[in-house]
């Protein structure tokens, strides 16, 4: 089958995993896939895909428009097959829909996230968010994908999508790539992500010194880029029990992730955090660390069985809870859990799981037209 993939996201970007899993996954299942994006031509010769780069040197909160203008322009030009399908990301599928229904195009819309920013870009693209779904709503043959069951409740409740119209494509995990090896000899904390406010991530250097004050050796590392790096990389100069560090490849990440031993999950209980289904849950458990969170909605698994090597806490209660909870435990337990935490990402977090959901609601599609 064919499939194009229409998304702004960059796949040089550190949150763009999931579109590079998927897509892989796709093409192992022998599905010819074309990426459509922003990054320049060329730079996908190391994968397995059909790449069309598409720039856009648009100011910030008229990126998707001005994209999705081009990448209609660059669609007009494909002869597109009769066994094709597109998938477009909710940032433009407000231009692409319309293109696939004048031209009878099987289409799905893909929406990883709600808008996640605050400010003068959120009053920019909720507008947008909304109309897209209202696309799949008003559409007789429309779908739409989330990636949780709050997610979907969201969409319904919102927009008024049919819930048989949704598919739940949840956030998965490389187990190959995202493995347990010999932990460091320090006991070690890792965030990796958007090191901005709205995350939480300010709250975490008082773990460590929470930790540190109860007598417990532990260290921290911070990696990614947001709003709060700078702040971040001076507290860590002044700490040397601190590391924090701007975004790296996946390989490197991977390698880090493998020999830490807590996991964290600092999002508050906002919106944009308990529709979701981050990665960075699905990483640390492949990973084989134990996992310590804020309790909501996005940070909880949809089984809600109790989980050994999960600790999810008030967000009040992070530091006081955090520091009980892993401050008594000795490392023959912490080894066991993180065992616990590696077979259930093996048994329920493989990408294989979520891109078998999708291929479903792909077939489904095409029987459609």
């Amino acid at each position: 089958m064919e499939i194009y993939w229409f998304t702004g996201r960059s796949l040089h970007d550190l949150c763009s995993t999931t579109q590079i899993s998927i897509a892989m996954e796709l093409t192992n299942r022998n599905h010819n896939v074309t990426v459509i994006n922003p990054d320049v031509e060329g730079t996908h010769e190391s994968y397995p895909w059909n790449h069309q780069g598409i720039i856009s040197n648009a100011p910030r909160g008229f990126q998707s428009r001005t994209l999705g203008k081009k990448m209609v322009k660059w669609f007009q030009t494909v002869d597109i097959s009769s066994n094709s399908v597109v998938m477009i990301d909710w940032r433009v599928a407000n231009l692409l829909v319309p293109f696939c229904k004048k031209r009878m195009i099987p289409w799905m819309m893909i929406d990883r996230s709600p808008p996640a920013n605050k400010g003068l870009l959120a009053i920019l693209q909720w507008p947008s968010w909304k109309k897209s779904w209202k696309q799949v709503r008003n559409s007789e043959h429309g779908h739409g994908c989330v990636v949780s069951k709050m997610h979907q409740q969201f969409v319904q409740r919102k927009i008024g999508v049919r819930k048989s119209s949704i598919t739940i494509l949840q956030a998965g995990v490389n187990l190959e790539r995202f493995h347990s090896k010999q932990k460091f000899p320090v006991r070690t904390f890792v965030y990796h992500g958007k090191l901005d406010k709205n995350r939480g991530v300010l709250a975490l250097p008082m773990l460590l010194r929470k930790m540190k004050n109860a007598g417990f050796i532990s260290r921290m590392m911070l990696i990614g880029t947001g709003d709060c790096l700078k702040q971040l990389q001076t507290m860590a100069r002044e700490n040397e029990d601190l590391e924090v560090h701007s975004e790296i490849e996946q390989e490197k990440l991977a390698e880090i992730l493998a020999q830490c031993h807590v996991g964290l999950l600092p999002m508050p209980e906002r919106n944009v955090w308990t529709l979701a289904s981050p990665l960075k849950r699905s990483e640390y458990a492949a990973s084989g660390m134990l996992v310590l969170g804020i309790d909501h909605a996005g940070h909880r698994f949809n089984d809600h069985q109790e989980l050994g090597w999960m600790k999810l806490v008030q967000q009040h209660d992070f530091h006081h809870e955090g520091t009980n909870w892993l401050g008594n435990m000795d490392e023959d337990t912490m080894a066991v859990l993180g065992a616990e935490a590696r077979a259930y990402a093996e048994e329920n977090l493989p990408w294989s799981h979520t891109v078998d959901a999708l291929e479903q609601a792909i077939i489904s599609i095409r029987e459609k037209y």
